[in-house]
């Protein structure tokens, strides 16, 4: 640890908390405090959005805070952008948000690959985490908006494994309104994609509200045999709105069914004497099909005390079943012959439980020329994740000239993977936001603990870590003008990894990072620029001293560095306008054991990437006519291996939309990767990193319907 930095961040931040017992005396002595008015529209959906930008955020600090006061990179992708470009995947939003590279589509949803600058990210659902994020992982039609926040986000983020390292994904679902909207729509696109997608609102009585959305999905794909299936469900209650309390309902219901696509190795597509063909699909063409599915019920109560206090408290309780099924390659090169690579039976299911409260008090009051927002609470997670792995040899084929394929059978051989965790998080935490005049300062700490137990019968051995930890995090916003701020904020986080197997007994893996730029907001232009850099240390790596390298050894480190820009232009006619760019220098800083030198560069990250999109909208506030867009998306080379044996080419790919609004039916077409451009992705974290072609031309056309 860089033991001067934590000491100053803990200083600086025990400054801003040690007052919070005086101040709160003061308050209390001095009765009614005036202050002025402060008018936050869209308080219980926790953001204030305007076509693609947003003003007001609550992920970021739990509170509604001005997005201009929040001394921390995040990124709204909102509910006109996602309808806009036709977004059909998570990885496809993320393509927005500066140096984000998502989970490709195809890939089975047991594992989450997402990476925020150049670091694993994490999926959660309306401030609490989703794990492995199971199920549907790319269902759209329950989306309000996603909220993205970049770097550790200790103080108010735990569940699962701990901290978020590189960011986290919060995806924020539609609510129940106090309004009566039925919504239908159908996409009919390439490969036989079709998707009937609904959305029902109703207000029952005046303080009960339901609403329920849902979508199924049934699809091909450019890789031969993939079939897809998926399917999403969320009903919702909200009891007492318009009341000082209110009791929000919420289920979710999803399942995904296909193939398990593994890519394709690097040897013959992006380097070789041979190639491969893109759409060869690896495997037992009759092999079963893998699914994963997740279930899960989520209380959240709030109460307002008065006009200052309140209180938000969740609960969810959350169900996931994964079985992956695959005819695996285990290597990027020939292993089997000149173009043959050995195959083997795989067989992995998996049962997760998920059991999840948290809890905080929010409260605003002034003292002289400062207004403070405090927040305080509580959480706990407990994860209970039950796997097991088998893998016997099938045969061998060329991958180059694939002859019969031999049949998928179960296996019956238990490899590693197998395994009983369970991984609980808990905390406490307060956090204090003040402002005076044009300074802004947010001052957090955080005592996270954080226990994991693995336990494997098979293999006769049990790990465990247990670690307590104060956790701060410090951020200041300077208003240098009335359109223009500087930031700057230094956090940490803590977290376990999970499935792995342990020489000797496992440290928590910490992080920190340290952050500044400007932000602007000029009404038609807003926007951020920020450097950032972010260190990780006791990453697992391969026990050297171990022959058959199955135990790790928590000793490996990490730095990610860069510059990131996000801009929205928004003239106040019919134009929108979004960009971003990356610049992501994401490598090793310590040698891997018997494996990569310090370094190398991290696989899956492009040192540029960017896009931009542009949207001409010429309906009279989203009634009747029409609208197109266009914009263009472009990533730099990216090794696919640890030791950067291969990498992709960079590429550019161009999307376009278009639609018509009469009566409340719109008529929307899409077309992505418009030219047809040939094009390789990395899939980061399948068996040491694969390539994925990227998907071809797709057009889709959708019809929906709003009354």
């Amino acid at each position: 640890m860089n033991d001067p930095l934590r000491l100053a961040g803990l200083l600086l931040a025990g400054t801003s908390l040690c007052a919070i017992p005086a101040l709160a005396e003061e308050v209390a002595s001095l009765g009614p405090i005036p202050l002025d008015p402060i008018t936050i529209r869209g308080l219980e959906t926790g953001a204030v959005l305007d076509g693609y930008r947003a003003d007001v955020i609550s992920s970021a600090t739990r509170t509604a805070t001005p997005l201009q006061q929040t001394p921390q990179s995040v990124q709204v992708l909102s509910p006109e952008l996602l309808e806009d470009q036709a977004v059909l995947s998570m990885s496809e939003a993320l393509r927005n948000v500066s140096g984000a590279q998502g989970t490709i589509p195809l890939q089975t949803p047991a594992f989450e690959s997402t990476l925020l600058r150049g670091f694993p990210a994490e999926f959660y659902r309306d401030g609490m985490t989703s794990y492995i994020n199971t199920g549907d992982a790319n269902a759209m039609a329950g989306v309000e908006r996603i909220e993205v926040l970049k770097g550790p986000n200790a103080i108010l983020y735990g569940g699962g494994t701990g901290t978020p390292l590189g960011g986290l994904v919060n995806i924020v679902t539609r609510k129940p309104l106090p309004a009566t909207v039925t919504e239908l729509g159908l996409t009919y696109g390439t490969n036989g994609h079709v998707e009937p997608s609904f959305d029902i609102n109703r207000r029952i009585t005046d303080s009960v509200l339901f609403r329920m959305n849902g979508s199924y999905v049934r699809s091909g794909a450019d890789p031969d045999v993939i079939e897809t299936d998926r399917y999403s469900f969320s009903p919702s209650l909200t009891f007492g709105h318009g009341t000082d309390t209110r009791l929000t309902v919420e289920g979710y219901l999803s399942r995904w069914e296909q193939q398990e696509y593994q890519g394709l190795p690097a040897v013959g597509t992006v380097t070789g004497g041979f190639e491969i063909d893109r759409d060869l699909y690896i495997g037992d063409p009759d092999i079963p099909d893998s699914h994963t599915e997740t279930r899960k019920l989520t209380l959240t109560l709030e109460h307002e005390f008065s006009d200052r206090w309140s209180n938000r408290t969740q609960v969810r309780y959350g169900e996931n079943e994964v079985e992956q099924i695959t005819q695996i390659i285990l290597s990027n090169a020939p292993d089997a012959g000149a173009t043959d690579w050995a195959l083997y039976n795989s067989y992995v299911p998996g049962e997760q439980t998920e059991y999840s409260v948290n809890s905080s008090f929010e409260g605003r009051f002034g003292t002289g020329a400062w207004n403070h927002v405090l927040l305080f609470g509580a959480d706990y997670s407990r994860i209970e994740d039950y796997s097991l792995m088998y893998m016997d040899f099938a045969g061998s084929n060329d991958l180059a000239n694939p002859g019969d394929w031999p049949a998928w059978t179960m296996p019956s051989t238990l490899a590693m993977g197998e395994g009983d965790g369970t991984y609980t998080t808990s905390g406490a935490f307060v956090q204090m936001q003040s402002s005076a005049g044009r300074l802004h300062l947010l001052g957090g700490l955080r005592l996270a603990h954080l226990e994991t137990i693995y336990d494997s019968e098979g293999y006769g051995r049990r790990d465990r870590l247990e670690e307590t930890r104060l956790l701060p995090r410090i951020g200041a916003v300077y208003d240098l003008a009335d359109r223009w701020s500087a930031f700057a904020s230094y956090s940490e986080g803590m977290k376990a990894n999970a499935f792995y197997f342990y020489a000797s007994t496992p440290k928590p893996e910490l992080s920190r990072q340290a952050e500044i730029g400007l932000k602007f907001d000029g009404g038609a232009l807003s926007g951020s620029i920020a450097a950032f850099r972010i260190e990780r240390e006791n990453v697992p790596v391969t026990d050297p001293t171990d022959p058959t390298f199955l135990t790790s050894i928590t000793e490996g480190q990490q730095r990610s560095q860069g510059v990131e820009l996000d801009a929205v232009w928004q003239p106040g006619g019919a134009w929108k306008v979004m960009a971003n760019y990356a610049y992501t220098d994401a490598a090793l800083t310590a040698d891997v054991p018997l494996g990569a030198p310090a370094g190398s560069k991290l696989p899956g990250v492009p040192r540029h990437s960017g896009g931009i999109w542009l949207d001409y909208d010429a309906r009279k506030d989203r009634g009747d006519g029409w609208r197109a867009g266009a914009g263009l998306q472009a990533v730099s080379s990216a090794p696919l291996d640890q030791m950067n044996s291969y990498e992709t080419a960079g590429h550019a790919t161009v999307n376009g939309s278009a639609s018509f609004t009469q009566d409340g039916t719109t008529y929307a077409l899409a077309v992505k990767n418009l030219f047809d451009t040939d094009y390789d992705l990395p899939m980061y974290g399948y068996m040491g990193g694969r390539v994925v072609p990227g998907a071809e031309r797709q057009v889709l056309l959708n019809v929906s319907k709003r009354f």
